[in-house]
């Protein structure tokens, strides 16, 4: 029987290396994309589940765009089809298949999230009323009470660190669509003066 000896120090740098690789998991930071889905054809009123109208169309292809480097690995949708047809062209290339979400449990949706995908980056697509409630189920700010019915150009990313800390960016992204502004607080160049914005300028 051949004994095979290692090297003195290969247990000291197997060990070494395992710290590191943990240490660099443990410093990654999450990111939460969080965006209302594009506009919806208006022409059907009483429609409760309509599509979207060719501008959100155009939005969707834009969100696609916005995030093409962003590494996505999950995205989620509520049951209606306006939030599907908004991640559509961003599921397509990145090749993810979209899953549904619940918008009445949105705490327990934001742990799971936070602990399946520590490190990684995902995208939620939800709707005027559950985006505040959405950053709060995250533990960021919500800088609205609620989305305006004509607020469809805002991008929210919530930045988790490895200690716990929470971070608010907004930026607009696609054609502008907006009633509300962005809290200059929450604006990307000012979180991060160092850094050339990562979003769509007007």
């Amino acid at each position: 029987m051949r004994i095979i000896k290692m090297p003195p120090n290969f247990f000291k740098l197997l060990f070494i290396c395992f710290l590191i690789s943990n240490f660099s998991a443990l410093a990654q930071k999450t990111n939460i994309y969080i965006v209302r889905h594009a506009e919806k054809v208006v022409s059907l009123p009483k429609a409760d589940d309509p599509v979207l109208s060719e501008a959100g169309t155009k939005r969707a292809q834009a969100l696609a765009k916005e995030l093409k480097g962003q590494h996505i690995k999950a995205i989620y949708i509520t049951k209606y089809k306006r939030t599907g047809l908004t991640a559509r062209p961003l599921a397509y290339k990145a090749k993810i298949l979209p899953r549904v979400y619940v918008d009445t449990a949105l705490k327990v949706f934001a742990k799971t999230i936070i602990k399946n995908f520590r490190g990684d980056n995902v995208l939620i697509v939800g709707h005027s009323n559950t985006i505040m409630k959405l950053l709060e189920a995250f533990g960021a700010d919500t800088p609205f009470a609620e989305l305006d019915e004509e607020d469809y150009d805002m991008l929210f990313k919530v930045t988790i660190k490895e200690n716990g800390d929470v971070q608010l960016a907004i930026d607009y992204y696609g054609d502008k669509h907006h009633t509300n502004e962005i809290p200059e607080k929450y604006q990307p160049e000012i979180n991060h003066p160092e850094a050339v914005r990562p979003f769509t300028n007007y």
